[in-house]
């Protein structure tokens, strides 16, 4: 009885903030502390298989290295995604001025790794100037492109599009190339609502700098969105300085990291639509990445890659309970540089092709069933599978789901 005590004590003390949060209205106002607990979790089953790797010894893309034997296994999986668990909240300091904080984890209900606040995690203040927040986060490149959520479900999903979309299709430094990032160190702004538009900015300290070789580690991310009723215009641009996305995913030999005459600068622009027409929404968007290393002087190093991705997709509403999704990804083989030497990026090219449905007992409680198809050129790695593959291996992955909200 004391043990069932106890908990409905903490239910109860944990609801009542909570409670008070959600019964905000014009009559009642809001209360001056705040704390809340919310989260989403979605197991899901994977049957993964691949199929196409290119053969040992073929001559891969110049900056791609070499072939490989598959070493990937059809199996069953069980993942729980980006499943989270967060507490926020927020505490009113003077008339328009709020502190607020979130400490947000990635919740792995399918094993026992978890660790606290891994996910986006801050402190900050928020007024009518707009917010300021010292912590981790996503990019606001991140945010402001790829916006609708395939099915609700996409976060380190199959379906995820970070790897076609935001990446190169060579390598295996995600962080030192991929513009879909967590950013560490961060200071961001975030303006108010001005009419139909807003904005986000944030520098992260890479707090790596070294100085034999002279490093400085840090990045620039921007976005914005323009929004007309139930039309949406989002923009973004990223830039990373000194963390050689290029030399770090090519073969070691063609790598300038320990030239001290080398610095990098890596950049992305990106531009997105959003429809929504009764039902259905629709999403086009378009970036180009471009890698660049400048001061590059040793034959045979590299000095530049750049390529074009775009994707599209299509969510509709069917009925009450139904709702299906479809999406499009391809990125394109883009070009190369070295120093007095040829490259070359044939067969790099890559794209992924997801459909799938949903049936909904509620807002925030439905089944979810998809698949999701990733076609490599002959050169390229693109991958949303949990296993590594090999060059040219083309990656199918069917979903069989459950999705819950608080």
């Amino acid at each position: 009885m004391q043990k069932k005590a106890l908990v409905l004590a903490l239910g109860a003390a944990l609801m009542i903030p909570s409670a008070a949060y959600a019964q905000k209205s014009k009559d009642k106002p809001e209360a001056d502390s705040v704390v809340e607990l919310y989260g989403k979790v979605y197991p899901e089953l994977i049957f993964p298989s691949s199929k196409g790797a290119t053969s040992v010894g073929t001559p891969l893309c110049t900056i791609c290295g070499s072939a490989r034997p598959s070493t990937f296994v059809s199996r069953t999986e069980l993942d729980s995604s980006n499943s989270r668990f967060g507490i926020r909240g927020h505490e009113k300091l003077a008339p328009g001025l709020k502190a607020i904080f979130q400490l947000e984890t990635q919740f792995l209900v399918d094993q026992n790794t978890t660790t606290f606040a891994t996910r986006d995690s801050f402190v900050g203040l928020a007024s009518g100037w707009g917010t300021v927040k010292l912590g981790r986060m996503d990019t606001p490149f991140k945010d402001y492109g790829d916006d609708v959520s395939f099915l609700g479900v996409s976060s380190g999903n199959i379906t995820s599009t970070s790897n076609v979309y935001r990446h190169v299709g060579f390598g295996t430094q995600n962080r030192a190339a991929r513009f879909h990032e967590r950013a560490i160190n961060v200071v961001q702004y975030e303006s108010p609502h001005l009419g139909p538009f807003e904005w986000k900015s944030q520098y992260s300290a890479g707090e790596n700098d070294t100085t034999s070789p002279p490093r400085r580690p840090h990045w620039w991310s921007h976005g914005g969105k323009l929004e007309f009723g139930n039309f949406e215009i989002l923009a973004g641009y990223e830039q990373h300085l000194d963390f050689f996305g290029l030399s770090a995913n090519a073969p070691t030999a063609m790598r300038n990291t320990t030239d001290p005459n080398v610095r990098s600068k890596d950049e992305a622009f990106e531009v997105a639509l959003k429809l929504k027409v009764g039902k259905h929404q629709f999403e086009i968007d378009a970036n180009k990445k471009r890698y660049r290393e400048n001061g590059a002087t040793v034959t045979g190093r590299v000095q530049e890659y750049k390529n074009t991705a775009y994707m599209f997709l299509y969510d509709v509403r069917l009925s009450p309970q139904w709702r299906l999704a479809f999406h499009y990804v391809k990125a394109k083989q883009g070009t190369c540089a070295r120093v007095n030497a040829v490259c070359n990026t044939d067969g790099l090219d890559g794209s992924q092709t997801s459909l799938g449905v949903a049936y909904h007992f509620s807002r925030r409680t439905y089944l979810f069933l998809m698949g999701a198809f990733i076609k490599n050129g002959y050169s390229a790695v693109y991958n949303s599978a949990a296993q590594g593959i090999a060059p040219g291996e083309d990656v199918r992955q069917i979903a069989a789901g459950i999705h819950t909200a608080f």
